[in-house]
């Protein structure tokens, strides 16, 4: 029996990936993938930033085909890191609701210097809690764009109820694929036994960094000046030392995008001492034949990763 069918969409300059996944039990089933490429820039035409006047109607044409008529209840729109405000800013536990919404909303205007909080759409959820010296920090991810840019996204989904719709950067998406390399469960791990992942995804713009701690998402990262191996490997290690994770406690890395090609010798095998894993969006699915990938599978982790994070737990 169904019980909920999520899509996601991932729109990369003139390129949308489009993935559906339904739940039937405990089966995940990859229904539909497609991918297509315009002749104007749709990541920039969401940003109101395209000057072709038809483009953001040619995206919104373009996710309503690949969409068809399938009755999809929960979307979710897998955003570029460099395309968005995105970033972790760290809160007392046990904040009321009101507090915590004023904090957020200070630091997004403080990022995006933005002087008026209508003027931002910003969604924030908790990644972690940290316990130091009896005094509990809760880390929450906040995604902010302006509010033009909400509702450019939201008019390319409009069959979906605006209620079901979750907006997510690729290094989170990516996070929730990594996550079915484990089989799907949280790992369990002890004091002296921490589990740490890292995916790298690598794009001719841009190298964006997901990490997970015992399965789950644990933080994120995005260097436009990381294209190189060399560079992918110094900001890997750079973004790693801000939050206090050594490489050596990085058990798997895995690579994805669609040019990701796995060194076994080269910089990430030598500075994290095993050869980088290509990250499979695949894996835990049942891929029906309505379901052929176009392209490198790579490409697609952004956005089998966020049907999956649509998915309710």
């Amino acid at each position: 029996m169904t019980q909920s069918t999520s899509a996601a969409v991932h729109i990369q300059g003139s390129t949308i990936r489009y993935a559906e996944i339904e739940r039937e039990g405990t089966a995940l089933i990859l229904r539909r993938l497609d991918q297509t490429t315009a002749e104007v820039d749709l990541a920039r035409a969401v940003w109101g930033e395209e000057e072709t006047p038809d483009a953001l109607d040619r995206a919104e044409d373009l996710v309503q085909e690949m969409m068809g008529d399938a009755d999809v209840s929960l979307m979710g729109w897998v955003v570029d890191p460099l395309d968005v405000y995105s970033f972790f800013m760290p809160l007392p536990e046990g904040l009321g609701a009101s507090e915590r919404e004023r904090r957020i909303a200070y630091q997004a205007a403080l990022t995006t210097d933005t002087r008026s909080p209508e003027a931002l759409h910003t969604t924030s959820h908790a990644v972690r809690t940290v316990e130091v010296e009896g005094e509990t920090t809760e880390w929450v991810h906040v995604l902010a764009v302006p509010q033009p840019v909400a509702d450019r996204m939201a008019s390319l989904s409009v069959p979906v109820p605006a209620s079901n719709r979750v907006r997510m950067t690729s290094p989170k998406a990516a996070a929730q694929a990594m996550r079915r390399h484990a089989g799907g469960q949280e790992e369990t791990a002890d004091a002296d036994d921490i589990s740490y992942r890292l995916a790298m995804g690598q794009y001719p713009s841009h190298t964006e960094y997901a990490l997970t701690h015992n399965g789950q998402w644990h933080h994120a990262h995005a260097a436009e000046e990381a294209r190189a191996a060399e560079n992918r490997v110094y900001y890997a290690v750079g973004f790693l030392n801000r939050i206090e994770v050594s490489p050596d406690q990085v058990d798997e890395v895995f690579v994805y995008g669609p040019d990701a090609a796995p060194d076994p010798e080269g910089p990430i095998a030598e500075v994290f001492g095993m050869p980088p894993v290509r990250l499979d969006p695949f894996v835990g699915l049942r891929v029906t034949d309505e379901s052929p990938a176009q392209g490198p599978a790579g490409g697609y982790v952004p956005c089998i990763g966020g049907a999956l994070a649509a998915q309710p737990t």
